[in-house]
Formats: structure tokens, C-alpha cells, sequence
């Protein structure tokens, strides 16, 4: 770091000059002007905050973490010039890493290079890994430019049901800001700005449930939010739907009322046209709310309507989200809403109907039921068949790329930590545990 001096009103400052953050802004494509214009600021705000006399407005924040494409805290870490956690390789996220002079000269620009893996060992393949990576706008966009983008969302549903969103959520955040770029400054015709329009609100829910997944929760509402603006400026209830069951997953734990708003808006608008499958999606959101609120009543009544749409099998008109609403989920749902509703002997019915027939495509939710069903032994006082339970999806947990799921692993060896003492099972697990640094 440079120490320089300035003066304010007649007395000598120390400032620190920031050069990781002049190295973003470069690698992001932006002079100093460029900056300004596109934060609507004026230039000598930018000079100052590279300067360390002064920090961007809060307001101003979100803005400039979206223009220099990185999430909000490794925004704040350039602007204290701490250390910044941005190493990738193929399933993890990253950043750009600056050689050469301390101003950004010879820059290599190590986070396109590790993105662009991460994109290959999803399967997604050139040129579209390359368009997602320059820094350059394609002049013009086609259909086919859509198309691809579209089998990348895919390509993002396929893995998150495999090993999380930890792994995924900065990889389609990238991707994601330069949709946005290709948006605001590519050519293309009224058939392509649809599409476009399709791609981002696609991406916008996809990224609010890989950030719900990876405990990410600030940037994943404020995805979802977008999704829903989104849809409602572009009259879509099925990409409003879609954002709204999200919403509600997301707060249910912290504010059941709010889930159960996002779950009941999402049934009004869907009444019209939704298919049984999705009409069980979104009463098994309801009744999960009730659960959390503590209303056995509401919440038998919503998982009887879910498990009659559900008997009335699949559709054709099907949303491609979906996929994962099969008895495992209704179960999964019927087990958490008991536990809510202290309910253990219940719960533990309900979540071995979930393990005897896993589904080989959805690993994490595998994981879930079983740490779930380890959650209601635990409650049912029955401490060392949780143990073993909990022992035996250590080592498939922690390497899971979702925080989601060992956040719920940590909960239950706080849990099995009060008993370890006198029931050796949950002794094995706490050392297990421990012994595997489990983030």
C-alpha cells in the first residue's frame, strides 16, 4: 500500500491508497470516467474513494459491486484492502488476481480462467464459456446466443441437485452480470429481447435459490425481488410464481407469516393455469408456513390439498423447476412441518417413507432427509440412533457444496454435543465431526 497525504480543511490526513480496488476496476473494462458515468457519479468521487479519503454512499454500494461483478462482502474487503477469499478452481468461485505494477499494469486475469473451467466441468461448452468470461459485449446478439444461455441455466439446475449451491451461486452471479451487459449495451431484435428478457429473470430466480442454498440470504432475496419486478413488468405470473415458493422457503424459518404471504400470492396467481404438480409445490409451501406458526389445523389442511394434487400425477405443461416435487419432497415436507409442530414420533414416520426410496438425481435432498430424520430421533430421545445416523452422512456432508445442508449438520452435533458424554454413539459423531473441520 501507498501512504499518501492529503489535507481537509487545513490538516494533514493519511490516507491508504487502494490499489486492489484501481485493479478491479480496470479488470473490469473502466476507466475512472467510465466508472463514474455508469454509477452516474461525478469522476472525482471515484478518484477519491481510490484515494482512501472517502467510501462509496451505501446507496451507491450495490451498484458498483454489480459494475466491478463481485458480491457485495468482497466489495467491502477491497475497500479496506483486507484479503479477499477469491481462489476457483473447477466448482469453486473466484476472482481476479493482479500481477505486475500496483496500479494494474499486466494484469492476468485469473478469474475468467477459472470460471471458464468451472462452466467446462458443468458440461457448457465454447464459445458460450468465452462470451461469459470477456470482458467484451458481443456486438450483436442472436437467437442462437439464447439458446445456449438457456442449456447453461439447465446445466446450473442438473448440478445444483448434485452438490449444492455453494459451488454454483458466484458462477451464475458472473454470468449473470454479463447477461446484464449484453442487455445494455449488444444490438439485437424484438424476438432476442424477449428471449433476453426470459434468460435474466430465469437467472435472477436461479441465482436467489443457489444464494438461499449457499446461506446467502441478503443477495438471495434481493434476486428473488428482482425476479418478481421482473415478472410484473413483463406480465409473467409463471416467473412471478416461481420467485414467490423461493421467497417462501427462504424466510420460513425467521418470519413464518411472511412464508406464508409469499406461498398464498403464489396460489392466487397460479389458481388459473397451474398444474397439480405445481399446485402441490405451493401448498406444501403453505402448509410448511403454518407449521412454523404454529397452526396444526391450517397446516393439515394444505398437506391434504397437496397430497391430492400430487395423486393427480404429472403434465405436459409442467414447469422444468419442478422436477424435484416427488413423494421424497412431500414426505420431506410432512416431517419437517411435524417437527415444527412438536411433533418428533410423527416427523420420524413421515422421513423414513423419504430414505427407503432414494432419488439417485437429488443427492443433497438425500442428505437432508437423513439429517433430518437423525434431528427427530434426537428429539424423540432415542440419542444414539441419531448418532449413528448422523456418523454415516458425515463424510458425504462435508464434502457437500452447500451451506445450507451443514449448517444443518452443525445444528445437530450442538445438539448431540449435550449427550456425547454418556451415549457413545453421539461421542463417535462429535469426534467424527470435529476431526473433519466441517465448515
Amino acid at each position: 500500500m501507498d501512504i499518501v497525504p492529503t489535507r481537509r480543511e487545513g490538516v494533514q490526513v493519511t490516507t491508504t491508497r487502494r490499489h486492489r480496488f484501481i485493479q478491479h476496476r480496470k479488470a473490469a473494462g473502466f476507466t475512472q470516467e467510465g466508472l463514474a458515468a455508469h454509477l452516474y457519479i461525478d469522476r472525482t468521487t471515484v478518484a477519491r474513494w481510490e484515494r482512501g479519503e472517502t467510501d462509496p454512499h451505501p446507496a451507491v454500494r450495490a451498484r458498483l459491486a454489480e459494475a466491478l461483478d463481485l458480491p457485495i462482502d468482497q466489495l467491502d474487503a477491497l475497500l479496506a484492502d483486507e484479503p479477499t477469499d477469491l481462489a476457483l478452481d473447477s466448482t469453486e468461485s473466484g476472482g481476479t488476481v493482479a500481477f505486475g505494477d500496483p496500479d494494474g499494469g499486466d494484469l492476468v486475469d485469473r478469474r475468467a480462467f477459472a470460471i471458464n473451467t468451472a462452466l467446462a466441468g458443468l458440461g457448457i461448452a465454447t464459445p458460450l464459456r468465452d462470451w461469459i468470461t470477456s470482458p467484451q459485449v458481443p456486438q450483436h446478439l442472436g437467437m442462437e446466443h439464447m439458446r445456449q444461455v438457456s442449456e447453461t441455466i439447465m446445466a446450473f439446475e442438473r448440478a445444483d441437485a448434485v452438490v449444492g449451491g455453494d459451488s454454483l451461486c458466484d458462477i451464475a452471479l458472473a454470468m449473470y452480470r454479463r447477461l446484464a451487459r449484453w442487455e445494455r449495451e449488444a444490438s439485437y431484435n424484438h424476438q432476442v429481447s424477449e428471449a433476453l428478457q426470459d434468460c435474466l429473470g430465469d437467472l435472477e430466480s436461479q441465482v436467489g435459490w443457489l444464494a438461499l442454498d449457499a446461506e446467502r440470504h441478503q443477495e438471495s432475496r434481493h434476486y428473488l425481488n428482482e425476479a418478481v419486478i421482473r415478472a410484473r413488468l413483463r406480465d409473467d405470473p409463471r416467473l412471478e410464481v416461481q420467485a414467490l415458493q423461493q421467497l417462501s422457503m427462504l424466510v420460513r424459518d425467521t418470519n413464518p407469516r411472511e412464508a406464508l404471504r409469499y406461498a398464498e400470492a403464489a396460489q392466487r396467481i397460479a389458481a388459473p393455469w397451474a398444474t397439480p404438480r405445481l399446485k402441490t409445490l405451493l401448498h406444501l409451501r403453505s402448509s410448511l408456513a403454518h407449521a412454523k406458526g404454529k397452526d396444526a389445523s391450517s397446516f393439515g389442511r394444505e398437506l391434504v390439498n397437496a397430497k391430492i394434487q400430487f395423486d393427480r400425477g404429472l403434465h405436459d405443461d409442467d414447469p422444468d423447476y419442478i422436477g424435484f416435487v416427488t413423494i421424497h419432497e412431500v414426505n420431506a415436507t410432512e416431517g419437517l412441518s411435524h417437527l415444527a409442530l412438536d411433533r418428533p414420533d410423527r416427523a420420524a414416520a413421515s422421513f423414513i417413507g423419504r430414505l427407503e426410496r432414494p432419488d439417485p438425481v437429488f443427492k443433497r435432498n438425500e442428505y437432508l432427509g437423513k439429517l433430518n430424520m437423525a434431528t427427530a430421533l434426537y428429539q424423540q430421545g432415542d440419542h444414539a440412533g441419531s448418532g449413528v445416523i448422523a456418523l454415516n452422512v458425515l463424510p458425504a456432508v462435508a464434502s457437500l457444496k452447500s451451506r445450507r445442508t451443514r449448517k444443518r449438520l452443525a445444528s445437530l452435533r450442538a445438539d448431540l454435543g449435550r449427550t456425547a458424554p454418556h451415549v457413545p454413539a453421539a461421542r463417535d459423531f462429535i469426534e467424527a465431526y470435529d476431526a473433519a473441520k466441517v465448515a
